[in-house]
């Protein structure tokens, strides 16, 4: 159900606004919700950034392991240029998994 505008007038106007309020507060928890937790998109979304800023902060020791005279701002680069460069064969692959499906 989607709600775009809502004119409420009169003398029950108050009354009226309360009452539709306490209905749509109704449709939303009877929407399939628990009210245990993000709603199952955002819980796969959330898990997603995690993944990313985990790689991210992976790479970054990486760099700082492979690359212990460079400054921050140098690692910060090499971060940065790894995250805008694109997809090599314009796919991701995951070699583990070419591996383990007998791909090469």
């Amino acid at each position: 159900m989607r709600v775009t505008s809502i004119q409420v007038t009169g003398p029950s106007a108050p009354g009226a606004l309360q009452s539709l309020a306490a209905r749509l507060r109704g449709l939303r928890s009877r929407a399939g919700r628990t009210g245990r937790g993000p709603a199952p998109e955002g819980a796969r979304v959330k898990a997603a950034l995690d993944m990313h800023e985990l790689g991210v902060k992976l790479y970054r020791q990486r760099m700082r392991r492979e690359h212990p005279q460079a400054s921050t701002s140098e690692i910060n680069a090499m971060v940065r240029a790894w995250l805008a460069e694109p997809p090599q064969n314009g796919s991701l692959r995951l070699p583990s998994r070419e591996r383990d499906r007998g791909i090469r």
